[in-house]
């Protein structure tokens, strides 16, 4: 088997060079990571296998190359919480238990969201895509609809549009529901919401969620996708929101499923 290898940050070199020896002692090849995106690309294009050191957003950074060469995901972590990853960094020897016991892992299908501002490229997300107000500035106003029909005028600091995949990420944060990433599900969830009654919804796989703003006033509006490419958009864009037909490739240990995750790096923190 020939790997891929992207690591974080300095804080997992040492466990670089473990996984490396336990690689070698398996018989399969493999290539570090260099931060330069046209040879990690060629690298990523030949590889069996991605296997990212580091936290989900290590993971998460590998999301765009993975799709593009349909490559799977395993994930080590050494980040806070690591969610998407399916061996614990402290525990390096259930890697070797991964060549050895392959049955105990699976391939599970996450979904994606694609979005776009006005007539841009799409854009796709394996969490969410925010929309946001500067740093210290008023809240955003914001008309949210669902296949043309309005759903809720909101006044809030942000709008979370996630995927049961990012239901545990800022969602949850936001007072979101844990979705099950077996759903093809988008889910909306306003941020400090000026309101009694703007609550969090989920809605089925096929809908096109549209956010416009309120053109009666000067806002500071940003969009992310994923935590990246932000950008600031204004009152008289209009944001598009949808599931994907594209999917990322993620292992995931069998004994280890999304709701025992939230038990063991949630509920007992």
């Amino acid at each position: 088997m020939n790997i891929f290898l992207k690591y974080s940050n300095k804080n997992t070199v040492s466990d670089l060079e473990e996984i490396k020896e336990i690689l070698t002692k398996y018989n399969h090849t493999f290539n570090v990571s260099e931060n330069d995106a046209k040879k990690d690309d060629e690298k990523i294009s030949q590889c069996d296998l991605i296997v990212t050191v580091g936290g989900d957003g290590t993971l998460l950074s590998m999301n765009h190359q993975a799709i593009k060469y349909n490559k799977p995901i395993l994930g080590i972590n050494r980040g806070r919480l690591g969610f998407l990853t399916a061996i614990e960094g402290n525990r390096l020897n259930d890697l070797c238990r991964f060549f050895e016991h392959p049955e105990e892992y699976e391939i599970k299908k996450h979904s994606l969201l694609k979005a776009r501002v006005n007539n841009s490229n799409w854009k796709y997300c394996l969490n969410d895509i925010v929309i946001a107000k500067h740093m210290f500035s008023n809240t955003i106003s914001a008309y949210v609809y669902c296949n043309d029909s309005n759903i809720g005028n909101i006044v809030c600091d942000s709008v979370i549009v996630a995927t049961a995949t990012g239901s545990t990420a800022y969602s949850l944060s936001a007072g979101g529901p844990i979705v099950d990433n077996d759903l093809d599900a988008l889910v909306i969830s306003p941020v400090a919401v000026h309101s009694l009654n703007a609550t969090p919804m989920v809605l089925a796989k096929d809908k096109i969620i549209t956010i416009r703003f309120d053109e009666g006033r000067k806002q500071d509006i940003f969009v992310s996708f994923d935590g990246e490419n932000h950008r600031q958009i204004s009152e008289k864009d209009t944001v598009t929101v949808r599931l994907s037909n594209k999917a990322l490739n993620i292992y995931s240990a069998k004994n280890m499923g999304q709701f025992a995750k939230v038990d063991k790096k949630i509920k007992l923190r």
